[in-house]
C-alpha cells in the first residue's frame, strides 16, 4: 500500500486554488457551501491561517481558519474539508498539526471552532485533537438554531480546545 502523504504536499492556499476548494466544499456536506467569492477572500485575505493538501490530482484537502480579533492566541478554524478518496487517513490532522507549527506573531495556545450537533465525525475529530494535543475540550452552544433567522439550520456548538503550547 503506497504512503498517502508521499505525494501530499500541505501548502497555503492561493487565489487560483479557489474555485478548487469551492467544488471540494460543494461535495463536502454537511458543510455550508460559500459563495466562490468568499473562497477567492479566504485564498487572497486568510492565507497565512488556512491551508490545502495537494496531491498529484489536485486539492483533496482545505482548512479556513483565522486568528481571534480579540484573542490572538486562538485560532477558529471554520471549515475542515477532505475529499471522501482521502478520509480517515490522517489528512486533517496533518492539516491541523501543519497550521499549528506556522509561525504566528503570537503563540497560539487555543483553537476554536463550531460543529452542528449531528456532525459526529467532526466532533470526534476536535475531540480527538484536544487529547493529541494533551488538553481539554470545553463544549457550549455558540449560535442556536436561533440565531440563523428561521432557516432549518441546527445550532453550532463551540469547541475551546486548549490551553496548549506547541513546540
Amino acid at each position: 500500500m503506497q504512503n498517502i502523504f508521499q505525494n501530499l504536499k500541505l501548502r497555503k492556499p492561493e487565489i487560483s486554488d479557489a474555485h478548487a476548494i469551492w467544488k471540494l466544499i460543494k461535495t463536502s456536506p454537511p458543510l455550508d457551501l460559500n459563495s466562490p467569492y468568499c473562497y477567492l477572500i479566504i485564498c487572497a485575505h486568510f492565507a497565512d491561517t488556512s491551508i490545502v493538501a495537494e496531491d498529484q490530482f489536485g486539492i483533496c484537502g482545505f482548512i479556513s481558519a483565522y486568528i481571534l480579533p480579540n484573542s490572538s492566541n486562538t485560532l477558529f478554524v471554520w471549515q475542515v474539508a477532505v475529499n471522501n478518496d482521502y478520509k480517515r487517513k490522517g489528512i486533517a490532522r496533518a492539516m491541523i498539526d501543519s497550521l499549528l507549527h506556522r509561525n504566528f506573531k503570537f503563540p497560539i495556545n487555543y483553537l476554536e471552532t463550531t460543529v452542528n450537533p449531528s456532525n459526529k465525525a467532526s466532533g470526534n475529530f476536535f475531540r480527538s485533537t484536544a487529547k493529541s494535543l494533551n488538553t481539554q475540550c470545553q463544549e457550549s452552544v455558540f449560535f442556536s438554531e436561533n440565531n440563523f433567522g428561521g432557516q432549518d439550520h441546527e445550532a453550532e456548538i463551540l469547541y475551546r480546545i486548549g490551553p496548549f503550547t506547541i513546540s
